[in-house]
């Protein structure tokens, strides 16, 4: 299948406009870290990634946090796993880049419904 066919990656799309709209790595960021609390590390890595290429890059985050820009490729790549200690550092710097701080709230989660026991039951 020819590439150009395709159009560009989400990724780069994401970036570029992570790049021209402020606001909108901002919202990223924000739902970098819902992702987190979502328990979908997957996802938050993602978005984490689409901001740092989009807005500063891994060579300058690098310099800027003492994290060698190997690792922060692969903290936040597919199968990355980043530690806690170092996924708060690139938030904490992020937060500070963007002008933004982060506030976690607790809320009431919603009542789970009961299953009545004839309404649990699958038939064939």
């Amino acid at each position: 299948m020819n590439r150009k066919l395709l159009g560009r990656p989400i990724g780069e799309i994401t970036q570029a406009r992570v790049r021209r709209d402020p606001d909108f790595a901002r919202a990223l960021l924000q739902e970098a870290v819902q992702a987190l609390l979502s328990d979908d590390l997957v996802v938050a890595r993602s978005l984490i990634r689409d901001v740092i290429k989009g807005t500063i890059g891994y060579a300058t985050f690098s310099r800027r946090t003492g994290t060698p820009e190997k690792s922060l490729v692969r903290m936040f790549g597919a199968i990355g796993n980043p530690t806690a200690t170092n996924l708060f550092a690139v938030l904490t710097h992020l937060q500070q880049h963007s002008g933004i701080q982060f506030q976690v709230e607790a809320v009431r989660a919603p009542a789970r419904r009961k299953r009545s026991g004839a309404g649990a039951r699958a038939s064939l």
